[in-house]
């Protein structure tokens, strides 16, 4: 076999390897998935203990025109719901290294707005309860019992979705733009829901930018 044979296959076992790294089948997709829950669950029950147990009063922020504009639709926390979900699209992410990149940054992220519900606890003076009979006024009722008005600013429902859309427009860059178009009308949930301030949605943002950031170093070869 000449030289020439023996660098084509030798290139062409490469890409296959590369290919087969980078498009994980059913089995590795569901593995991811199963590590991104496990370890999204783990920090969730930080975020719990700190929804309920405060070192300081929580505080209320100030109202802005656009907080008292924006209606209270109960069936929105349906969408907002959807949006939660956004913390677990790291699992469909292809490249090994920017899957670990993803929950590094959701890492970072999370971790830096339960510094500040732990050190400067907000709240927000959420309306009464509906007392509708649609379900998704059950869901509502539902989720004002599993979440206190507490752990406001910032979103944490802003800062893992928005690194989730992130990650994936980031590996299927032709998919972006239906990506963010999707993340931007249920990003306002948290306000149609009355869960949160316009404050805390870009202080959502911020935190996701800061976790993206910090997680540049491993980077690496970016994903096609």
């Amino acid at each position: 076999m000449t030289d020439t044979a023996q660098d084509t296959q030798s290139n062409q076992g490469v890409a296959e390897e590369s290919t087969q790294r980078q498009k994980p089948g059913i089995k590795q997709t569901l593995k991811r998935l199963i590590a991104v829950v496990v370890w999204t669950s783990a920090l969730y029950t930080i975020y719990q203990a700190t929804n309920r147990y405060h070192l300081y009063t929580p505080t209320l922020l100030p109202m802005t025109r656009l907080d008292y504009a924006i209606p209270f639709w109960t069936w929105t926390v349906v969408p907002y719901f959807m949006l939660i979900c956004g913390m677990y699209l790291p699992a469909l992410v292809k490249d090994v290294t920017h899957f670990k990149r993803t929950l590094a940054a959701i890492t970072v992220g999370v971790l830096i707005n339960y510094t500040i519900f732990f050190l400067w606890p907000t709240t927000y003076p959420r309306p009464p309860l509906p007392d509708g009979t649609m379900f998704y006024d059950d869901w509502y009722r539902w989720l004002t019992v599993i979440d206190t008005p507490a752990n406001c600013f910032p979103s944490g429902h802003i800062t893992a979705p928005a690194i989730g859309c992130w990650a994936m427009s980031r590996q299927y860059p032709k998919w972006r733009w239906l990506m963010w178009l999707a993340f931007v009308p249920l990003s306002l949930t948290i306000l149609t829901t009355k869960q949160h301030y316009v404050w805390d949605l870009l202080g959502g943002l911020a935190t996701a930018v800061i976790g993206i950031a910090a997680t540049r170093g491993m980077a690496g070869k970016r994903a096609t």
